[in-house]
């Protein structure tokens, strides 16, 4: 890394050639412009056992592949990708082959032998041997890599957006699905085809939605220029990205009725919410759901980030003030209309918790439909068993009711509202649904 702003600097490949005789490193694809020729950033480095190659595990288009390169600064040649699914972590045996750990969608833990050699040859089409999926990439629960695609749109400024569009199981193209449009934290992170608890991707397909979740400005894994561009930006590049994404929905998945539409996300995604839920774009949600979001731009040194603040908004509050309001989501709560439901814990220092109190309140004195969940004994992720049992219920009873999907609770299933791991728990507001 260059600078000292962790989440959004590119990681640079250098090398030490001998400890022994000092600490001076020449880096890999370096160029004049100081940005590297090759346009991605490794998060995790592997030796071969003779010292001569290295295994890289890269962000690249919404997965996490590893690529081999020769262990020389002076190579011209860019990394040859091994393994082209998501990887977690690799582990190089003497042999020379790699144990490759990782995710996706559909499975929590895949082990697979990568053969560096052949891999590197074939582009990552031979050389790569499954060993087992622990979920059967969700044969198990009638899942398939069938239900997941991709595809590729113009956003704002001519780049071009991916999304992943998932179906549920029960698909059929003669029938209309709604639509749950999803926005990513960070902003610089990604939806990516791996694995998670919180955020998984295939259990909100499994209620009856089509899910599109979005990679606009600022996500990572789609070159350094774009994540860049979120800053000073929050509210811009990334919005139209997402508008240009509904448009393209409407005009090219004829299977997802957009009269049924529900808008979802943490975090950045959060935050997001807010300031679609204030412009164009929020009138076209039946429902809204914010999970720790950033409501006021204003408040952002209640954080116990101040770096991050400091590099999105390019400066600080003091010297730098109309940065911070240009994308303010409290400037814009006079259009604020759409149902929404409101996650925020406790320990949250990232976004404290009066980002989502302030929110919740503004909602119920317009008389907008909303209710706020609150984990007192949770930080910025819900991460308690039984409290990611009610954060599911909740969110997925709120949306559901919206769009006329059934209830994800089931009628035994009101001691949840009661029940929490340490203490009680709280759900406020109006529920008209």
């Amino acid at each position: 890394m260059k600078g000292i702003n962790y989440e959004s600097d590119k990681n640079r490949l250098l090398l030490v050639s001998d400890i022994t005789k000092g600490l001076e490193a020449s880096e890999f694809y370096a160029d004049a412009a100081g940005v590297g020729a090759w346009d991605r950033s490794p998060s995790a480095i592997y030796w071969s056992p003779d010292s001569a190659t290295l295994y890289l595990a890269v962000e690249d288009r919404a997965r996490v592949r590893m690529f081999s390169v020769a262990a020389d600064p002076a190579t011209t040649s860019f990394p040859c990708l091994i393994y082209a699914d998501s990887a977690t972590e690799g582990h190089v045996v003497s042999s020379g082959k790699i144990l490759v750990t990782g995710s996706s969608f559909l499975d929590n833990s895949i082990y697979s032998w990568v053969d560096p050699v052949a891999a590197a040859a074939s582009n990552a089409t031979s050389g790569v041997s499954l060993i087992s999926a622990n979920l059967g990439y969700g044969a198990k629960w009638g899942l398939s890599k069938s239900q997941i695609s991709e595809v590729y749109y113009e956003g704002d400024g001519g780049h071009m957006v991916q999304a992943w569009v998932i179906k549920p199981s029960f698909f059929k193209e003669n029938e209309t699905y709604p639509l749950a449009f999803y926005v990513h934290g960070g902003p610089q992170g990604s939806t990516a085809d791996t694995w998670s608890n919180r955020w998984n991707m295939m259990v909100f397909a499994e209620q009856g939605y089509v899910v599109v979740a979005f990679n606009p400005t600022g996500s990572t894994g789609f070159g350094q220029a774009l994540t860049d561009r979120i800053q000073n930006n929050w509210g811009g590049s990334p919005y139209i990205d997402l508008v240009k994404g509904y448009e393209f929905i409407e005009a090219n998945l004829p299977y997802v009725d957009t009269n049924r539409s529900v808008e979802l996300g943490a975090s950045y995604g959060g935050y997001m919410g807010f300031w679609i839920a204030g412009h164009d774009l929020g009138k076209k949600f039946k429902a809204q759901f914010v999970h720790d979001g950033s409501f006021n731009t204003l408040s952002q040194y209640a954080s116990e980030e101040l770096w991050f603040m400091q590099h999105d908004f390019n400066g600080t509050l003091w010297d730098d003030y109309d940065n911070y309001a240009r994308w303010n989501p409290a400037a814009h709560t006079k259009n604020w209309t759409t149902p929404m439901l409101i996650v925020h814990n406790d320990l949250d220092y990232r976004l404290p918790i009066a980002e989502g109190l302030a929110a919740f309140n503004v909602l119920q004195a317009k008389g907008v439909p909303s209710k706020f969940l609150n984990f007192p004994d949770e930080n910025h992720w819900v991460l308690k068993p039984e409290n990611s049992l009610i954060w599911h219920k909740t969110v997925l009873d709120w949306l559901n009711g919206y769009v006329g999907l059934p209830s994800y609770s089931q009628a035994g299933d009101e001691i949840y509202r009661g029940t929490l791991m340490n203490g009680p728990w709280s759900l406020w507001g109006n529920t008209t649904v």
